[in-house]
């Protein structure tokens, strides 16, 4: 089993065959992310190689399975969260408007009460 990301790799040195795990970092660097030594024939770390490859491969699967689920969770709470920001935020600016035309009523019905006192009664002025 090989990926883009991870592969195996098989050296002999001094008579033993060692079998490593290389994790591609970029396109110019990787890095050893397993490393066994020790074997007596290159079958041998090529079976070890190929075997710790797939459980490697398949853990990193499943922590990043976790992890995305983990994040989409996060995702909605977050969505949630902002959801009821705007709707308190929509509800205070409503509320501020209302208060404003309130206000407004209020303050158009005492001056149109001002205007309208001494002017109700036209008795006051003498036609000439």
């Amino acid at each position: 089993m090989s990926s883009k990301k991870y592969q195996s790799e098989v050296l002999e040195e001094n008579g033993q065959w060692t079998a490593r795990i290389n994790r591609r970092l970029s396109s110019r660097k990787s890095k050893v992310s397993k490393e066994q030594s020790g074997f007596s024939s290159e079958s041998d770390a090529q079976a070890w190689a190929d075997d710790a490859l797939s459980e490697f491969i398949n853990t990193q699967q499943t922590a990043n399975n976790r992890q995305g689920e983990s994040r989409k969770l996060n995702d909605e709470v977050k969505r949630q969260r902002s959801n009821r920001r705007s709707e308190k935020t929509e509800l205070a600016k409503q509320a501020k408007e209302q208060a404003a035309l309130d206000q407004g009523v209020l303050d158009n019905k005492s001056s149109d009460a001002e205007a309208d006192q001494g002017f109700d009664d036209y008795s006051d002025f003498e036609e000439s």
